[in-house]
């Protein structure tokens, strides 16, 4: 029987990836795990698979898309995005979910690997464990990050200011006269959350204003989460005047315990969510929110794969893309 990369990866500890690319002398493999992967392919009569190899230096037009969550439209709105520039280059597509989770993430990616895809999209989730560094250190094709990053790959990033733009919420807050402001996180393992929190600490430190931790609520980022955090809030007497929501999901369920619990939205609390959804204008009221450039965001991160995929010698760049606060009914408006 023959000796596959399989067995050189067992037999070394490295993944099938790694080996196959330091088989292929990568560059960006170090010289230690070359030498080690290398002598055990030779104690084992490894002899490449030349069928294989010209199999995969052809082009399939085929990309992975890993996103995150099929209950938010959020992703559908950047799936299109990624959709039209796809269909612009003669690429078709394949899709799967993580449901934010990291065991899915990895199984998808090496799912589409299967597949001979040329690159791949990937709404990450936010884990710092070698295992999953190793798993994109390791990818012998183009990939993008879409809309989230990863420890150590923020070249590979397509990406909207989270960080400004949750500073500019809780700004437009303060300059209502609010200091006591619920927050409504995201799921930790996201990176949004991470960058949306710090916004709200940098906004809060910067007024010289006191958070206080008791505060902030996390929620899975879905409608019953954000529904349950502000019955449990207000169940436990915390007071707050204004609630900043992790997305327009977490806010549609806001406005929801805000109003069976008979208090009014925007005069007695104000309410912002996040990422401008197209149904957050016909919440009631319509949702002051914070705009994401959805459709451009996958847009930008497929028409960069392609150019990847074109010239593998090419740099990677990180994209930051602006958002801005949309203001609707559910604040009493107007700009700071």
């Amino acid at each position: 029987m023959s000796v596959t990369l399989k067995d050189i990866a067992q037999a070394t500890g490295y993944s099938i990836n790694t080996v196959s690319r330091a088989l292929r002398d990568d560059r960006r493999i170090s010289d230690e795990a070359k030498e080690k992967i290398h002598g055990e392919a030779k104690r084992l009569r490894y002899i490449p698979n030349a069928i294989a190899s010209a199999m995969r230096s052809v082009h399939t037009k085929s990309i992975g898309v890993v996103t995150a969550d099929s209950a938010n439209p959020f992703f559908s709105e950047v799936n299109k995005g990624i959709e039209a520039m796809a269909e612009k280059a003669g690429c078709h597509i394949l899709v799967g979910s993580t449901e934010e989770s990291l065991t899915r993430e990895k199984n998808l990616v090496n799912l589409f690997l299967s597949r001979m895809v040329d690159g791949l999209v990937v709404m990450p989730v936010s884990d710092t464990s070698e295992e999953h560094l190793e798993l994109y250190r390791s990818l012998p094709v183009p990939f993008i990050f879409a809309g989230r990053h990863l420890e150590g790959f923020d070249d590979h990033c397509i990406l909207h200011d989270d960080v400004t733009g949750e500073k500019e919420v809780v700004r437009h807050l303060f300059s209502h006269g609010h200091r006591q402001i619920l927050i409504l996180t995201g799921p930790e393992q996201v990176s949004n959350t991470q960058d949306r929190l710090q916004g709200v600490r940098e906004a809060f430190r910067e007024a010289g204003v006191p958070l206080e931790e008791s505060s902030i609520w996390a929620t899975n980022g879905h409608a019953e989460e954000g529904y349950a955090a502000v019955n449990q809030a207000l169940n436990k007497g915390l007071p707050f005047t204004a609630i900043t929501c992790f997305n327009d999901l977490v806010a549609m369920g806001a406005l929801k315990s805000l109003s069976e619990n008979g208090l009014s939205c925007p005069r007695q609390v104000e309410v912002v969510g996040y990422d401008n959804l197209y149904m957050s204008q016909f919440m009631q009221p319509a949702l002051t929110t914070v705009d994401v450039p959805k459709f451009r965001l996958g847009y930008t991160a497929m028409d960069r794969l392609v150019c990847h995929i074109k010239n593998p010698s090419a740099a990677y760049e990180k994209v930051m893309m602006p958002t801005r606060l949309v203001f609707r009914e559910s604040t009493r408006g107007g700009k700071y």
